[in-house]
């Protein structure tokens, strides 16, 4: 990847989890990525919707109790499949799209603090890796991400009615913002 290549994609994602125990929590996510934007070698692309499904694993190691933190363990692995194709222009109003298919395997660890049983910030390290599939002009091009880590700091906030709020920043290595909500049965 070159300094000048970029990759910009946005996703909506519904996630389920299961506790097997206090400590272990099954997760899975199914998504849809709403498009995108590639730019390659100076050219510009469009990354047109797709699909994205994951599947987790979390273990929590320190249970962070009395002054000590919380610290979980997590690895997780999806997918995302969709099709990409050169922006239109007036010469090629209706560019052919290619398959574009992205695997993803990470393992984190979060530390954090709650407060009064309602807030919870944290500190997440993740590492990752996967290859990432591109059917450009009849041939298939593999690459991967220019980062392979993420340093993330967030906020949960734990509301009546088992609701959970949750907003992520991530600006350091692979970048990203994430807000979300859960609501416990």
């Amino acid at each position: 990847r070159r300094s000048s290549d970029l990759i910009r994609r946005r996703a909506v994602t519904a996630s389920f989890d299961y506790r097997l125990d206090p400590a272990i929590t099954l997760s899975g996510a199914l998504g849809a990525g709403t498009g995108g934007l590639l730019i390659a070698r100076g050219q510009r692309y469009d990354i047109l919707p797709g699909v994205l499904i994951a599947g987790s694993f979390s273990r929590r190691l320190v249970e962070g109790r009395g002054a000590a933190p919380f610290v979980l363990f997590s690895a997780t692995a999806g997918v995302s499949i969709a099709s990409i194709q050169p922006a239109a222009s007036e010469a090629d109003p209706f560019p052919r799209s290619g398959g574009f298919h992205a695997v993803d395997l990470r393992a984190g660890l979060t530390v954090g603090k709650t407060f009064g049983g309602v807030l919870s910030p944290y500190g997440a390290a993740r590492l990752f890796g996967g290859p990432i599939f591109w059917q450009r002009e009849g041939r298939t091009i593999t690459g991967g991400d220019q980062y392979h880590y993420q340093l993330a700091a967030g906020l949960v906030a734990s509301l009546p009615g088992s609701v959970d709020l949750f907003a992520e920043g991530v600006p350091l290595g692979e970048r990203a913002f994430v807000i979300g909500g859960g609501v416990g049965f």
